[in-house]
């Protein structure tokens, strides 16, 4: 259980990094979107390239109870939130499939770090 937790935490911080760091150093495209909403792209895709260090020291530091908590609440509203999106255009199979590894692992690894907390072996 710890080594499946402690994987999924160092791809989703590898995910978190690289994804974060496309994001706010992406070309700016003035056809595509106004300042604003570039700016605010950018200011998010920054903090979510920063949790990937939340991410990395959760994975060798699984006892941070309330750090690992958060993180797994905040993927798991995030596919939540990207599935009640898909009223919005069709599901591709890569939607699915994010949707999929932001809710199921999540939940998987909440259940996981109980378990270990409660049996003592984190």
């Amino acid at each position: 259980m710890l080594l499946f937790i402690r994987i999924f935490l160092v791809l989703y911080g590898l995910i978190a990094a690289a994804t974060g760091f496309m994001g706010a150093t992406a070309k700016y495209n003035s056809a595509a979107t106004d300042p604003m909403t570039d700016n605010n792209h950018r200011y998010v895709a920054a903090i979510w390239m920063a949790t990937s260090l939340a991410f990395f020291y959760v994975a060798w530091n699984p006892s941070e109870t309330a750090l690992f908590r958060f993180l797994m609440v905040a993927v798991f509203i995030g596919g939540l939130v990207r599935a009640a999106a898909l009223v919005n255009y069709p599901a591709t199979p890569f939607l699915i499939f994010l949707i999929l590894i932001e809710l199921i692992p999540t939940a998987l690894m909440l259940w996981f770090q109980a378990k270990l907390l409660n049996s003592g072996s984190l």
